[in-house]
């Protein structure tokens, strides 16, 4: 796949965002009009499922992954140690212990409370690699692979950001967000796999309006249009 630079400008600087926007939207394209063997593949150092080329890695971008869950169950530690001295400063003392003793209690309380919330986490995070069957998340410890069948329901909830509900080999049903720059690609292939009716496919909500507009502006008479003829294809499961 062809790469033109972009036209220089004393104002604006074209961005790795940018760069990975752009990527995205030629992949896209080539899906849409069945030239998705031009797309270059990167390499990778792991095993990726099935065949090369049809499951080379096409964009990488570095991602934090939040998950929606609890960390306890509301429970903790209470502090109930005795502690007691007769006299004066052993009066004062006890007091002194007692009132620790009850705000250190009033903290693991709050705390457990706190962790007891079901909300966004961050949980992990490295590198994702995306090809057209799935995500491929390399944490510093792991390689966790995403495969778009064992995504049941996704959507982009923000630039950046694509949520999704999936079913983990190890902890069941999970609601996890990528946030990545590779979020865009992420949504576009997971739904032309496994919804092509999706609400946003058809918006094609990974054509950000500020992205083509700064890219027309940069690219000038070189930008391409990839709103023409991009409706309705998909690619195979």
């Amino acid at each position: 796949m062809s790469r033109p630079q972009p036209m220089p400008s004393e104002h604006e600087t074209w961005t790795a965002r940018d760069a990975i926007l752009l990527r995205t939207a030629q992949i896209i394209y080539a899906v849409e009009h069945d030239e998705f063997h031009v797309v270059d593949g990167l390499p990778v150092e792991f095993a990726v499922a099935g065949t090369y080329p049809d499951n080379r890695i096409v964009l990488a971008a570095p991602s934090a992954l939040h998950s929606y869950q609890a960390l306890g169950d509301g429970t903790y530690q209470q502090d109930s140690s005795m502690f007691f001295t007769t006299g004066g400063l052993g009066l004062a003392m006890t007091a002194g212990h007692l009132a620790g003793q009850a705000m250190g209690n009033s903290r693991r309380r709050a705390a457990a409370a706190e962790a007891a919330t079901e909300r966004w986490r961050h949980i992990d995070g490295g590198m994702a690699y995306v090809n057209q069957y799935g995500i491929y998340l390399a944490t510093p410890t792991d390689i966790l692979p995403w495969p778009w069948d064992a995504i049941v329901s996704a959507k982009m909830v923000n630039r950046r950001q694509f949520a999704m509900i999936g079913d983990s080999s190890d902890r069941g049903r999970v609601r996890y967000i990528f946030e990545s720059d590779a979020a865009e690609l992420m949504f576009a292939f997971w739904a032309m796999v496994r919804q092509p009716q999706h609400p946003q496919l058809a918006q094609r909500v990974w054509l950000l309006p500020e992205f083509l507009e700064k890219y027309r502006r940069m690219w000038g008479a070189n930008a391409f249009d990839f709103w023409a003829d991009g409706a309705g294809r998909h690619l195979e499961s």
